[in-house]
């Protein structure tokens, strides 16, 4: 008879096994992912790829040599955020078994959302047992790498030394 440990440990490996291949194909469906728009009045075709990067961009008429412009820059971004939008709503559609994604939302511009970390972890924090350390609110940053040294957070003082910016 097998240890009831071996058997858990068993099936958690056979649904990684199976999550993780419907994944791998999931990810190589999204790699297809290519979505074309063409302006209303047929001026700029856009296509961008499954994470919003323009792969190209398309003249099919001459409307766009009497265009002003700012009005051909206005067709430009307006075309490529839809085509964006569409990418994302597709992108969204091929990961939808798998839950919800993070920064992907068909409402924000272009497609993508900032991260709400919160809101990402708010299911673990939910369940009882399970530590979730709490966010912190956002610091300025001068980028430097420095920054991660500044707070020593167990003494709050400063690890830089003096003269230090």
């Amino acid at each position: 008879m097998s240890n009831p440990l071996e058997e858990r440990l068993a099936e958690a490996l056979a649904e990684f096994e199976e999550t993780r291949s419907r994944l791998d194909q999931a990810a190589a469906e999204a790699a297809r992912i290519s979505v074309t728009v063409t302006a209303k009045d047929r001026s700029v075709e856009a296509t961008v790829g499954a994470q919003g990067e323009l792969t190209n961009l398309r003249f099919p008429t001459s409307r766009y040599r009497t265009m002003a412009p700012a009005e051909l820059a206005n067709t430009l971004m307006a075309t490529i955020a839809s085509a964006r939008a569409q990418a994302a709503s597709r992108l969204m559609e091929v990961y939808r078994p798998f839950g919800p994604v993070p920064g992907l939302s068909t409402d924000a511009e272009g497609g993508f959302a900032p991260v709400s970390w919160d809101e990402l972890f708010a299911p673990l924090r939910e369940e009882e047992g399970m530590p979730v350390p709490p966010s912190r609110s956002p610091r300025s940053s001068s980028g430097a790498l420095l920054d991660e040294l500044v707070d020593d957070e167990d003494t709050g003082e400063d690890t830089r030394g003096e003269g230090a910016r």
